[in-house]
């Protein structure tokens, strides 16, 4: 009964035990699908005069800005907004996206205070205003990639993966001389960039899997002194293309402008993966993305899957020991079971043993045949006529001894008188 017990607290210990592992692993596996949509689309944010912006994004990731607007359009985001004149129908301030790039680019949470005083100059005086920002959540593992002015630049990345620009900026920045350096005009003692790129990267390259961007003051417009040697700058990542549609089902499949000379993939290089005659999987993608998705579960969650590890080994040795106690319990139900039936049996025998001492002679005369009955009475017989012979012949030997006995002492006596 001890056994059964410690077999059932085992048992419970171990739902128990599954149930937890069950609802933890769920509840990772939602944070980091909630990770995912984060860093993969674009995210946007408002707030009205007199209340705080804020920026944020979950860890292993900063603030990508994408575009900034601060003033008053038709579009009515405030609640109790007077009625906009149609001579002053929109005002904004272009200080907004530089703003907020020297503010909260690179960083991964940002709190603002929406006011024109953040702005400079009041853009539209007496007007409800609201600051909305759209951004991106970078993540810190991204690649980069640097054209000069002049060349082709060429993103690619390898299928079923596809491009998501985060950053891409024109122009040149203090501080790297090495880039793209001119031997003709010296950089100049300020930055000249223009942000405005991305937008432009973006209908290029966004959701494709190889594009060509023209590096050029015809594509983009030029931040810079004449003469000033400038570069494109482009942060991006490689997703799996079904994270992408999942999280943004808007992707359009069609080409983007050819102003930037946007291309898609050989042929040749989606066949390379899959030989002449060969059957391409319909799920490759997808189970590209479920390694993906695994690889950047454990990277970004090695707690918890060192902690799913060890539990499973846990849980096997669980299993393990709940099958050996079952068993020795069973074997033990058993033993008792069969004891009480061979002591009964073993005093069944000891009376039959005595009943067949008793009775031996009814029972083998019942089990002999007839014929050998009359042959055993007939050695019975022959032994009991042996035996009476030995005993007269015994006899006889001993009146002989006793009439020698006498005969001699009566001759001794007659000799002595």
């Amino acid at each position: 009964m001890r056994v059964m017990s410690h077999g059932a607290d085992w048992g419970h210990s171990f739902v128990y035990l599954t149930l937890l592992l069950w609802t933890r692993r769920m509840s990772g596996l939602a944070d980091f699908s909630n990770y995912l949509s984060r860093i993969i689309t674009s995210h946007s944010a408002y707030a009205c005069d007199g209340q705080p912006l804020r920026l944020h994004c979950p860890r292993h990731s900063t603030i990508s800005i994408q575009s900034a607007f601060y003033g008053s359009s038709k579009a009515q985001l405030c609640r109790g907004d007077p009625p906009i004149p149609d001579h002053n129908h929109s005002c904004s301030a272009f200080t907004a996206l530089q703003k907020l790039l020297s503010e909260c680019q690179n960083y991964r949470d940002c709190q603002l205070p929406v006011t024109h005083l953040l702005f400079g100059q009041d853009p539209c005086p007496g007007t409800a205003k609201y600051l909305h920002v759209d951004y991106k959540c970078k993540p810190t593992e991204h690649k980069r990639h640097v054209a000069c002015e002049g060349e082709t630049m060429v993103l690619r990345c390898k299928p079923p993966r596809v491009l998501n620009i985060y950053a891409a900026v024109y122009g040149r920045s203090l501080g790297h001389t090495d880039t793209c350096p001119s031997h003709l005009t010296r950089p100049p003692p300020f930055e000249c960039l223009n942000h405005e790129a991305v937008h432009l990267v973006s209908k290029s390259c966004y959701s494709k899997q190889r594009c060509v961007v023209a590096v050029s003051n015809q594509t983009f417009r030029d931040p810079c002194f004449p003469g000033t040697r400038k570069y494109l700058s482009v942060v991006y990542s490689c997703v799996p293309e079904t994270l992408l549609r999942e999280a943004d089902p808007s992707i359009l499949t069609s080409t983007s402008s050819p102003t930037l000379g946007t291309e898609k993939a050989p042929p040749t290089e989606l066949e390379e993966f899959f030989p002449k005659g060969s059957r391409k999987p319909e799920n490759s993608g997808a189970v590209m993305s479920n390694s993906l998705l695994t690889y950047a579960f454990i990277k970004e969650h090695p707690e918890m899957a060192a902690l799913l590890f060890t539990a499973s080994v846990c849980v096997g040795l669980v299993i393990t020991l709940l099958a050996v106690s079952v068993r020795v319990s069973c074997r033990g139900l058993g033993d008792q079971r069969l004891s009480p039936k061979s002591n009964s049996g073993q005093e069944e025998e000891d009376e039959d043993d005595d009943d067949d001492d008793d009775d031996a002679e009814g029972t083998e005369s019942s089990l002999i045949s007839t014929t050998e009955r009359k042959a055993i009475n007939d050695w019975e017989e022959v032994t009991y006529v042996s035996e009476a012979a030995e005993r007269a012949e015994r006899i006889e030997r001993r009146e002989m001894i006793i009439q020698e006995i006498w005969m001699n002492a009566y001759l001794n006596g007659s000799s002595c008188s």
